[in-house]
């Protein structure tokens, strides 16, 4: 077995999707889809790819980037997979230390990945080389065939008592700050969700959160639900689009602190399975952070089922000049 390891060109983008889908089958990339998210991402972000061929055929890739999601000049994000039949040959070494001499340059105090629960050899490779789990998340799968909404009707009626009304993004034109108003709410519902959600993460701009959450590709304002009380925006909830007419990922769903136990969370929730089933979707998936016990207990009792667990992992150097 002759494998040879080079920085990856967009040629090898079909290669790398081919890859991924053989370890994450339900995330069906594609190169289009790595290539366009690689066009919108913010320019202050690097990525930069690695490829594992044997024969032409790319057996295996690695990777480092940067996002919100780790947001530091000198903090990145690790991957390396390898196709199931190539494992155990060393590959996946050879490919992390070539995406680590990659980042020498950058004097990276800090790296992160991730690795399902299961994945049990992919959690003793990070751990081998000194990774730690710092966040651990739930992932949830909403079955929608046969899914009764009408249990649950009534549930807005009682928060009308109270002025507090949900209303569609159409419903909110009106408002020209709108887009900002829900640019501003999500940032203060994001830092006030029980866990590590804000752990390291950085802040979108506003139009990188209108692009993503109101009129992006995988943007679904119709699946956009904001919960009002007078002027005020006091919560929201939406969706995205993960396989076309087949499934939607649920995104956030928060309610101001001072305005939570009143059934508002179950109300928005309930108006996302309600457009889910009117526009013929048949699975919803969403993942919670481990420590956020209440959200996790609404989507059980909503039906949501528990899939599995991603544990993110992080590396540290404390000293400038450290040695990944």
């Amino acid at each position: 077995m002759e494998i040879k390891v080079l920085p990856a060109t967009f040629e090898h983008l079909q290669g790398i999707a081919l890859v991924v889908n053989s370890l994450y089958p339900e995330s069906s990339t594609s190169a289009e889809e790595i290539a366009d998210g690689d066009r919108r991402r913010d320019p202050r972000h690097r990525v930069q790819r690695w490829i594992a061929c044997e024969q032409g055929q790319v057996v295996g890739a690695g990777s480092y980037s940067q996002s919100i999601w780790f947001d530091h000049p000198q903090k990145f994000m690790l991957w390396t997979g390898v196709l199931p039949a190539y494992q155990q040959h060393g590959i996946g070494s050879t490919l992390y230390d070539a995406v680590i001499d990659g980042l020498k340059s950058y004097d990276p105090i800090a790296l992160r990945s991730s690795a399902n629960a299961e994945q049990i050899k992919s959690r003793h490779f990070l751990e081998k080389r000194g990774f730690q789990e710092v966040i651990r998340d739930v992932c949830f799968e909403l079955n929608l065939k046969s899914y009764d909404v009408s249990r649950y009707a009534g549930v807005e009626d009682r928060m009308h008592t109270d002025g507090i009304e949900i209303k569609t993004l159409n419903e909110l034109a009106d408002d020209h700050e709108r887009d900002g108003r829900l640019y501003e709410l999500d940032w203060e519902l994001s830092q006030s969700v029980p866990g590590n959600l804000t752990n390291s993460i950085g802040r979108r701009g506003l139009e990188q959160y209108v692009e993503y959450a109101i009129r992006g590709p995988y943007a679904l304002p119709d699946g956009f639900f904001v919960a009002v009380k007078g002027d005020e925006y006091i919560g929201l909830s939406h969706v995205q689009t993960l396989e076309e007419g087949v499934s939607l990922y649920q995104a956030l769903t928060g309610v101001k602190p001072q305005y939570r136990h009143m059934g508002i969370g179950l109300a928005l929730k309930l108006r996302i399975i309600a457009f889910a089933l009117q526009s013929g979707y048949t699975m919803i998936r969403t993942e919670n952070d481990a420590d956020n016990l209440p959200m996790m207990a609404l989507n059980e009792s909503l039906g949501y089922e528990r899939k599995s667990e991603k544990i993110t992992f992080q590396k540290e150097w404390g000293v400038r000049g450290d040695k990944p």
